[in-house]
């Protein structure tokens, strides 16, 4: 079933007249019929179950029950990401959308090798907003997911959490692992994760954010790229706090 996100409040009996994109959708791309069914999401992230009703110049859709939310996070997650080159940083958009983060926030270290110019940059959050949308949209999120605006290094720590971490890969040395990290703090309702660019992290950037309170922590053996850190830990966060979040109630 077709999700779509409208941007007012929905209630029972109300008939939903799409924007032109999503009409577009509804009619060239999905080719859908009078009386399919779309779930529709408001703004206050509720979700209904509507009928497509098909006009001439317009694509509606009547509304007629709302149903439960099953897809909310037991834990916000903030990924706070080195911006990746081309199609890696389109993947972990999508991805990361899908697996539920709640915030996406990209930055500039001194190992970057993606630059943004300014001049590009409304149409490039423009873009980046879409394809989470469409992954939100596919995975049947209620919540949409924030993008932000692309920050320098020394501002990550204005995106502190509950917990903050830094995946290192020289932290097995030190033998903290992500697992044991979870371990030691099973009531986690909010943790930020911060993954480098393609070339890692200088060792004084780790040592300004451990000043800042962050943890570093590995997430195993093996030295991953960029893209599958991010979806490595990002998954290992959402699975143990489902697994807390079972065991409490």
């Amino acid at each position: 079933m077709q999700q779509y996100f409208i941007s007012k409040n929905i209630k029972v009996g109300d008939c939903v007249v799409f924007d032109e994109e999503q009409a577009h959708h509804i009619r060239t791309v999905l080719r859908m019929r009078d009386q399919e069914m779309v779930r529709l999401v408001d703004q206050n992230n509720h979700i209904f179950h509507a009928h497509i009703q098909k006009e001439k110049k317009e694509v509606r859709a009547s509304v007629f029950e709302q149903v439960e939310d099953k897809s909310q996070s037991p834990v916000k997650i903030t990924l706070i990401q080195g911006l990746l080159k081309g199609e890696k940083w389109d993947f972990l958009l999508q991805k990361a959308s899908e697996l539920g983060v709640h915030t996406i926030v990209p930055f500039v270290s001194k190992r970057s090798v993606a630059k943004i110019k300014e001049e590009t940059l409304d149409k490039k959050l423009i873009r980046w907003k879409k394809i989470a949308l469409e992954a939100c949209e596919q995975s049947k999120r209620s919540t949409l997911v924030g993008i932000q605006k692309p920050i320098v290094f020394s501002q990550i720590a204005q995106y502190a959490s509950q917990y903050n971490i830094i995946a290192y890969e020289e932290a097995d040395v030190q033998g903290e692992s992500l697992g044991a990290f979870l371990k030691q703090h099973p009531h986690i309702t909010s943790i930020s994760i911060v993954i480098g660019c393609e070339g890692g992290f200088e060792q004084e950037e780790v040592a300004y954010l451990k000043e800042q309170g962050f943890h570093c922590i590995s997430l195993g053996g093996r030295i991953l790229r960029a893209e599958t850190a991010a979806m490595y830990g990002i998954s290992a966060m959402q699975l143990y706090g489902e697994m807390m979040h079972e065991k409490q109630s």
